[in-house]
């Protein structure tokens, strides 16, 4: 009797075994493999991907795969939304495999255990990592990454020196330094986390160095965005039009030019070796405001054109010299992301895009991920010496208050200066000016 109940079991499984690999249910090998052939990734003379290795890690299972030679990992991470998305198709209700099967107790209630895992497979997404090392190394995670990570003052004592917190990747708390990266690109469409991650920047640079930090916002899309910074004392200025923001960018410009002139007169390299402590950062948003390109009205297009020169400037010259540019752009465009800045920003950061177009002016030829990133607020791509793929922290308003309050400062509004040299054919000088204190 025992041994026909054990035949009977082993049967049942080798049948299962045998459904779930042919119907490539709860069989992620076999998916993978099957996803590589039907999108293409087979070399010339027909050979396929290879299995290697399977790893069981803490909260995800990692494939390791040899490819086949006239393929490169290039071609496998392009396909990378495509492996995701394949592996996330259910073929019916019943997604179980024989690695969830084995976490049922046979004492206990084995229909509820059924469902409760039969819920978990509907609620959660695979995600999925890709590297190389010499193979193919594909990790699958069983959690997805958070969807929400708040910001917590935590985060601030993470940082040293020149770090600003940026959020978490799938294992690790991740932080930029401005010391060590001195330019960052940041693009992302309209809501999809590109404004929060600002706030978060310019609340941390306050919170964290507010005696070594200047802050330039220019802000060309009527400055509300950064409305509640404009009175602390660490920012300059917030520039609203483009006369504001050539006026502020040639501020900028001549202290620059000062700072080269007794950098190389006293033979100094950087700021580091010159022992400077100040810091200033020019965040660009909306940079598709400031590009002269497709201006009609001359004069605009002027100011422009003068704007585009001297950020260039900035980026290729004025890292050694304490100036930290952030180029922020909703339209990833070769007009809106100047070559120049491109090039000298290391740093990406890139919240989704509409196109893969849009995803490779920023990040690169071929590089495709921020058009595939899942539709959620603060998920992005987040890529310098390597590529990693980050949930963003939300700096609330009220955590924004709290950390900007002790050093707000109201100040008479500076004249506004004419950024011409004099005044226009015309115009008639003016003897009295009204100052007008802000409460």
């Amino acid at each position: 009797m025992l041994f026909e109940i054990l035949s009977s079991l082993v049967a049942g499984g080798i049948a299962a075994t045998t459904y779930f690999k042919q119907h490539g249910t709860g069989d992620d090998k076999t998916k993978i493999e099957r996803i590589a052939a039907n999108a293409g990734l087979v070399s010339k003379d027909g050979k396929k991907i290879r299995i290697y290795r399977r790893t069981k890690g803490e909260g995800f299972t990692e494939y390791v795969f040899q490819i086949p030679l006239g393929l490169s990992f290039a071609d496998f991470e392009k396909k990378k939304h495509v492996f995701e998305d394949g592996l996330n198709i259910k073929r019916s209700t019943l997604d179980i495999s024989l690695a969830d099967l084995k976490t049922i107790h046979l004492r206990s209630n084995i229909l509820e255990q059924t469902k409760t895992i039969l819920m978990k497979k509907k609620k959660f997404r695979k995600e999925i990592e890709m590297s190389f090392d010499g193979m193919l190394k594909i990790r699958i995670y069983e959690r997805p990454m958070p969807e929400w990570l708040p910001f917590s003052d935590s985060m601030l004592s993470q940082c040293k020196g020149w770090e600003i917190p940026i959020g978490v990747s799938r294992c690790d708390f991740v932080t930029h330094d401005f010391d060590a990266i001195p330019h960052m690109v940041v693009a992302g469409a309209t809501r999809k986390g590109k404004s929060a991650f600002l706030k978060l920047l310019v609340s941390s640079l306050i919170a964290r160095r507010p005696d070594d930090v200047k802050i330039t916002i220019l802000d060309l899309k009527g400055g509300l965005s950064f409305a509640k910074f404009k009175d602390v004392r660490q920012v300059e200025a917030v520039a609203k039009s483009p006369a504001e923001a050539l006026e502020a960018l040639r501020t900028i410009r001549d202290e620059m030019n000062r700072r080269l002139e007794h950098f190389l007169g006293a033979g100094i390299e950087d700021v580091k070796s010159a022992g400077v402590k100040e810091r200033h950062f020019i965040i660009v948003d909306e940079a598709a405001q400031i590009a002269s390109a497709g201006e009609t009205d001359k004069e605009i297009k002027r100011l422009k054109v003068e704007c585009e020169h001297i950020l260039s400037e900035i980026a290729r010259v004025a890292g050694a010299l304490g100036y930290r540019l952030i180029f922020c752009t909703q339209y990833a465009t070769a007009d809106t992301l100047p070559r120049q800045i491109k090039q000298n920003a290391d740093a990406k950061l890139c919240f989704r895009l509409q196109t893969e177009v849009a995803s490779q002016v920023v990040l690169g030829e071929g590089e495709t991920d921020a058009a595939h990133l899942p539709l959620i607020p603060g998920r992005a791509v987040y890529v310098t010496d390597r590529k990693n793929i980050v949930q963003c922290a939300y700096v609330a308003d009220d955590d924004i208050n709290r950390l900007i309050e002790p050093h707000i400062n109201i100040r008479p509004r500076k004249e506004k200066k004419d950024i011409e040299k004099g005044n226009r054919e015309g115009a008639t000088s003016r003897s009295y000016s009204l100052v007008i204190s802000e409460t």
